[in-house]
């Protein structure tokens, strides 16, 4: 194997690290931003029944 050949090798490897490393992101934020909506649920939860008012829930 020559030193292109390698250097190709060794750039797709990282081009795939660098994808699964996206990947594994956008997946950390959705869970996020999951867990983000269920406290504002709760909060607007406490809140409609502090004022005695209907709950607004936030749908994602």
């Amino acid at each position: 194997m020559d030193n292109l050949q390698l250097i190709a090798d060794l750039c797709a490897i990282i081009d795939q690290q660098n994808m699964i490393i996206q990947t594994q992101a956008m997946e950390l934020a959705q869970h996020d931003a999951l867990t983000h909506a269920e406290e504002i649920n709760t909060i607007r939860q406490k809140y409609a029944e502090a004022i005695g008012g209907p709950v607004e829930k936030l749908e994602v």
